[in-house]
């Protein structure tokens, strides 16, 4: 019978034959295939590169120039790409010598080029409307010119060709009630603009915006210090060389086939942190495993049930490496089924719900981009998890004698169980690295964030400790798991008969059982360690959370709402209030607005201490009343400032000297206030980064001016309430209620128990399906001697239970490992254990399994000979 011919005939008769096992390893092959290929696409189609990302930046035209007010350009250290910073004026022309907006670029370019104004954020504008009185983005661009064509996407309608007329992003259309491209809005000054498209940005796509020409009266003339175009060159130019010259009359040129191959970067940054990788790299490889374990589980149940077939192929003359070779060719067809299955799916999935990658990952996609090279490797990681999976399998089959194999007996496990000293101390060790790994994150961190509190590390040296560690650990249970399967089996006679013949015949037959175990382990591990990482890091984030508010009050920030008496009331007049305060800037009765519209305001700036640091604070104009509210340190400083005097965080002083913006250090104060030291204020944002001031006393200071007023409420605001104030704003965001850290965590939470579940489930089906297969003898002989029907599906049950509840126990134990590591990274304030969801894993998971073992299995079976 030598050589491949018969074995792969035999195969794949064999794999047609077994559709449902075929079908199963597929899916378990597939599943990883089909998610890593839709993420490869769906990611890198959102981070476009070469033509698609040249079409975005810069539609149809061949460069992109950036025309200055200097007279020439500082030298770039290398090529411009879109990583250049902004451009520099060169050494001793820093002066301005033209107005951007006005200066025409073209004689500076050669003869027959063309150039129309790019499409450029121009900031915010306000706009007003019987559905919206709010801030959005402008946009300005030329529409008109083909040249623009790629860098903004028209649904509906035109681009706006005057300067009268504006385009508008769906957000904003569904927001004004606008179903078409008609309509008008109305500007801050009272000036309708008529709405003539719907389009959006390639970057914010679900932006608020507005797109308008570059003339538009939506905004006050605006010199800038630079304007940015599109160019086409005439076919004799080169863009490289034009670049290089460009900048001696002081504008920037950024060819396309700079933006279509970049170039490299002069100062050869590259990044040393190997943390992800490393991460990247051992989430791949332990996927890899754990389909090969669920896989070869599933293929040694095929090998079982083809006892006698293997047996005949040996009796004509086939020998243990013609065996081998069916089961391995079997493992293959199913590979090569679910790697083409996969990305099949994979293919229809990310075609077929492109508007919802397109909102998810917040980018218009403007062409498929496919990581070939990730995707053939995905291929051929499938194809060779199919085959390693049907490795032991094939070569137990192949062990079996003719006569064994054609009376339908297999072999088992018999004796006592050794666990080996070498997993013993590979498990002790990779737990000691993982605990060592943990400790020099967390004092990496400590050390990062006594300079700044929000930083967070990724030290490449600990983390790859922790990945070694949590590696060996993985590897070393898998090692052990089918001796500790063994072991458990002693406690076998405290257990009703139904789980003592379950956990015997898992002690007898490990050869499997230690597989499915390890898979579920692997699984359960994952997603209890997701939720030890969820619960470390929002114990991390409550940590650090800041109250913006006294809890139960609500508070309107008036940034992109302009501040009015009548918004004040109005606002007031639709929730529960009992009392409005406002939260004021002071300024200098003589002050002017910046280039920017605003008041220069005045801060406190602390003394130069004996290290030679000082600091500054925001001076908030408030009521004594309201900080009179905030337990003791309230009142003790609201008498402070009813005596006229400035309350400052952690002062020691007796005076406290006023700036204007940007004058500290640089002129002598504006005013000099008494102070007072009233201690530590309540964790809340605004009195800890604040100096206060009364009203009165800051009315005789300056100008007082309200940025925020805060409502006390009477009760917790209904939603038709809060809907009632967003429709009067024109924002959803603008009003905020505080009401202490919202943990993110009960729905993530449900989703581990899920994936908890799935992945149990599935491992527990295809081993009670195999001890099933094995065990009809067993049961039939039950039978005889006058064991009840319903013995099997006990039996059946008792097996799903305690397969399940050895994985999720060994599961959580590992995930722990995680968990620790967490802890640390994340700086959470203890090591935080998800009990609730711990526990589900550990005690419903598994019941849940056996459960549904015993709904699933038939009572009676048919009764079946035995031989042996």
């Amino acid at each position: 019978m030598g050589g491949w011919g018969p074995p792969l005939r035999i195969a794949r008769r064999t794999t047609r034959k077994s559709l449902g096992r075929t079908f199963l390893v597929a899916c378990l092959i597939g599943l990883p295939v089909l998610a890593a290929t839709w993420m490869g696409v769906v990611f890198k189609t959102s981070s476009p590169e070469g033509e698609n990302l040249a079409r975005i930046e810069i539609g149809q035209a061949d460069a992109r120039l950036d025309v200055t007010q200097y007279g020439k350009l500082a030298a770039l250290p290398g090529e411009p790409s879109l990583m250049s910073s902004e451009p520099a004026p060169a050494e001793g022309a820093e002066q301005p010598v033209r107005v951007p907006a006005t200066f025409d670029p073209t004689p500076l370019l050669p003869g027959g080029s063309t150039v129309a104004r790019a499409f450029v954020d121009a900031g915010m504008v306000e706009i007003r409307g019987p559905q919206a009185n709010t801030s959005v983005s402008l946009v300005v661009g030329d529409g008109t010119s083909q040249l623009t064509q790629g860098t903004v996407k028209l649904d509906q309608g035109r681009l706006p060709a005057t300067k009268s007329e504006i385009a508008v992003s769906p957000s904003l259309a569904k927001q004004l009630g606008l179903g078409a491209p008609t309509g008008t809005v109305t500007s801050a000054t009272g000036k309708s603009y008529a709405v003539v498209g719907i389009a959006r940005t390639m970057s914010t796509p679900s932006a608020e915006t507005i797109f308008a020409a570059p003339d538009t009266a939506l905004r006050a003339a605006d010199p800038g210090t630079s304007v940015r175009y599109l160019v086409k060159l005439p076919a004799s130019a080169d863009a490289k060389t034009l670049a290089k010259q460009l900048p001696d009359q002081g504008l920037f040129l950024l060819p396309r086939a700079n933006i279509v191959d970049p170039p490299p970067d002069p100062y050869g940054g590259t990044s040393g942190d190997l943390g992800p990788y490393a991460a990247m790299a051992l989430v791949i490889g332990f996927g890899i495993l754990e389909i090969i374990l669920l896989a070869g589980t599933a293929f040694a149940v095929g090998a079982r049930r083809q006892t006698r077939e293997l047996g005949l192929v040996m009796a004509a003359g086939g020998t243990p490496r013609d065996v081998r070779r069916i089961v391995l060719l079997q493992g293959l067809f199913a590979g090569l089924v679910g790697v083409i299955g996969g990305l099949a799916v994979a293919t229809a999935l990310v075609l077929a719900g492109k508007p919802v990658w397109e909102e998810m990952t917040s980018a218009i996609f403007t062409g498929w981009q496919i990581p070939w090279t990730s995707v053939v490797l995905i291929a051929l990681l499938g194809l060779l998890a199919g085959l390693a999976a049907a490795v032991v399998p094939a070569i137990a089959a192949a062990r079996q004698t003719p006569m064994a194999a054609l009376a339908g007996r297999f072999a088992t496990t018999t004796g006592s169980a050794r666990v080996r000293v070498p997993a013993v101390v590979l498990l002790v060790g990779g737990m000691v690295c993982v605990f060592i790994g943990s400790g020099l994150i967390a004092a990496a961190l400590k050390e990062a964030q006594r300079s700044r509190p929000e930083a967070t590390v990724t030290p490449t040296g600990p983390i790859a400790l922790v990945l070694l560690g949590i590696t060996a650990t993985i590897a070393a249970l898998v090692w052990m798991l089918p001796s500790l399967v063994a072991k458990f089996a002693g406690f076998a006679r405290v257990l009703p008969l139904s789980a003592r013949l379950a956990v015997r015949d898992a002690a007898r037959h490990r050869h499997r059982t230690g597989p499915a175990t390890a898979a579920i382990m692997m699984a359960v591990a994952g997603t209890a360690a997701v939720a030890f990482a969820a619960s470390n890091g929002i114990a991390a984030e409550a940590k650090g959370y800041t109250p913006i508010a006294k809890h139960g009050d609500a508070v309107v920030h008036f940034e992109n709402v302009p501040y009015s008496q009548s918004t004040e009331q109005k606002v007031a007049a639709l929730l529960p209030v009992r009392h409005t305060y406002r939260l004021a800037t002071v300024s200098l009765p003589d002050a002017k607005t910046n280039e920017w519209g605003y008041l220069p305001t005045l801060y406190a700036m602390s003394p130069v201490d004996s290290q030679g640091t000082s600091y500054s604070l925001g001076l908030l104009a408030v009521d004594p009343a309201f900080i009179a509210r905030f337990d003791e340190y309230g009142a003790k400083a609201a008498d402070e400032l009813r005596a006229g005097k400035v309350v400052l965080p952690n002062w020691n002083g007796q005076k406290v000297d006023l700036y204007t913006d940007g004058e500290a250090g640089e002129s002598s104060p504006a005013r000099t206030l008494d102070a007072a030291a009233t201690g530590a204020p309540p964790n809340i944002s605004f009195l800890r980064d604040n100096a206060l001031i009364s009203n009165e006393t800051a009315a005789k200071v300056g100008t007082v001016t309200t940025f925020e007023v805060q409502y006390e409420l009477t009760r917790e605001p209904t939603e038709d309430e809060l809907a009632a104030v967003a429709r009067l704003l024109g924002n959803d965001d603008v009003l905020k209620v505080e009401r202490g850290f919202q943990s993110p965590a009960r729905m993530f939470m449900i989703g581990i128990l899920v994936a908890a579940t799935v992945v149990t489930l599935l491992g527990v089906a295809i081993s009670v399906s195999l001890s099933a297969a094995e065990g009809r003898a067993d049961l039939a002989t039950l039978a005889a001697i006058g064991a009840q029907p319903r013995r099997r599906r006990n039996l059946a049950a008792a097996q799903a239970w305690v397969l399940g509840q050895f994985g999720c126990l060994l599961g959580v134990g590992v995930g722990a490992l995680y968990g620790y590591t967490a802890h640390a990274a994340f700086g959470s304030p203890r090591f935080m254990v998800p009990w609730t969801e711990l526990g589900g894993i550990v005690i419903v998971v598994p019941l849940f399994a056996g459960t549904l073992a015993w709904l699933m299995t038939r009572s009676r079976l048919p009764m079946v000979s035995r031989i042996d």
